[in-house]
């Protein structure tokens, strides 16, 4: 598919510590080049005001990137005041003017790289994130946020990206700022193959499908594989075909997709480490949108996800970080913001125990394994204890953040064996197929 971009450049003065400014330079005339003749862009750059300058709006030409490379080397950073507000307004109304005027094979994108919190204008965090969501209440612009951690608004950042239909990404210190801005940029929005992407699942038996993970994606470019997971409701007795209906649009309009598949039950001990890697993901996306509530609101919010049991709390959000919470005590995760893992007996740790692992990344279950033990040489086994943290005043953890570094989970090896079946097959299935269109 065809891109139209608008890229939104964060020039406040803050973006002169660290050579971020320079760095974003490098890694925006990069992708540049790769865009093709028949796709258009824009940039704009802003700081105190919206728009401090302005390029574009022009097609991928040989001749327009070249221009577009010179203006990207003549920015500078000033201003101490950065107004996040003004400039993400203006750049919208671009980008859906660009919309109004392109071909159905053409997707619109709203990058920004920023390192400030509004200072200037509209600084209510709520109300920028509903003026935005409101002006692209069509859906019709994706916007894709990046952020330096250290200084940008990533709270906000993620629920914008969340509220429209994109995807955001910190970008950390301790590496290569512009190898981080542009391996988000040509992985994200390389080459686009579909846009408006759904997976939906169902069993020929009518068997209950639920808790599925990332389902929906605003783009597939080329080489990017995605995975979805979930659970079906299931007796001892297992015996369903599982149905993975992938829709999205093509160059050649909407198409559909369909692939079956027989999943299988496994109630070894492994697939209690496959149940964590799935709940770790669930929990993730549980708590990012538990995080978005707060500029979304309880209504909006329940577009987003479909819970495992029917809210009747007042408030969406509680109920969202309830299943998080109830995910993650089944799943035996610590899980920053939700659960706590206390030993009572410090000698018990000290001696190694074969049948206890520690899963150093809990969403990547392949990462370096480590043995302390939960137990003594008798073999007795030491207490573990899970706490919601509402409940530990006296040792408060930080709360959860989507832009804070992958915390470290924490299992124990007794495990519990689930009756549960994941979708992961059907759905390497239905990107597998993806990838061949």
């Amino acid at each position: 598919m065809r891109r139209n971009l608008v890229f939104l450049i964060d020039t406040s003065n803050s973006m002169r510590w660290h050579d971020k400014l320079a760095a974003a330079k490098i890694a925006l005339a990069q992708f540049v080049d790769t865009l093709r003749p028949d796709e258009t862009f824009t940039i704009q750059a802003f700081g105190s005001k919206g728009t401090e300058d302005l390029w574009g709006s022009a097609y991928g030409t040989d001749e327009e990137k070249s221009e577009a490379k010179k203006f990207i080397g003549n920015l500078s950073a000033g201003g101490w005041e950065t107004n996040l507000h003004e400039a993400f307004l203006e750049a919208l109304l671009r980008a859906k003017h660009d919309v109004e005027n392109s071909d159905d094979d053409v997707v619109t994108i709203l990058v920004t790289l920023s390192d400030a919190y509004a200072t200037r204008g509209v600084t209510n965090r709520r109300k920028i994130a509903k003026h935005i969501f409101d002006l692209n209440s069509d859906s019709s612009v994706k916007i894709f946020n990046m952020g330096f951690r250290d200084s940008a608004d990533m709270q906000l950042l993620d629920a914008i990206a969340l509220m429209n239909g994109g995807l955001s990404s910190p970008i950390v210190q301790g590496r290569d700022f512009s190898d981080q801005i542009g391996n988000f940029l040509q992985s994200e929005l390389g080459e686009i193959l579909l846009s408006d992407v759904s997976l939906s699942y169902e069993t020929i038996s009518g068997a209950r499908v639920y808790g599925e993970t990332q389902s929906k994606l605003p783009v597939l470019a080329d080489g990017y594989e995605v995975v979805t997971r979930g659970l079906i409701e299931s007796d001892e007795s297992f015996e369903h075909q599982l149905e993975a209906l992938t829709q999205a649009y093509t160059t050649n309009g909407i198409m559909d997709w369909k692939v079956s598949a027989a999943p299988t039950v496994d109630e070894s001990a492994s697939s209690s480490l496959c149940f964590q890697s799935y709940a770790s993901d669930r929990i993730t996306q549980l708590m990012r949108l538990h995080e978005a509530a707060d500029f979304i609101g309880d209504d909006l919010t329940k577009n987003f996800v479909i819970l495992k049991n029917d809210c009747k709390s007042e408030k969406f959000r509680d109920c969202v970080k309830q299943e998080a919470l109830d995910l993650a005590i089944e799943a035996n995760l610590v899980v920053k913001g939700l659960t706590a893992m206390v030993t009572v007996d410090e000698k018990k740790c000290a001696t190694p125990d074969e049948d206890a692992e520690i899963c150093v990344d809990g969403m990547s279950p392949d990462g370096v394994t480590f043995r302390p033990s939960y137990s003594d040489q008798s073999g007795e086994e030491a207490d573990l204890e899970y706490h919601n943290d509402a409940a530990a005043e006296s040792a408060p953890m930080a709360p959860y953040s989507s832009d804070s570094p992958r915390s470290t989970y924490y299992y124990s090896a007794s495990w519990r064996l689930q009756s549960y079946t994941a979708l992961a097959l059907a759905a390497i299935v239905s990107s597998f197929l993806l990838m061949h269109i």
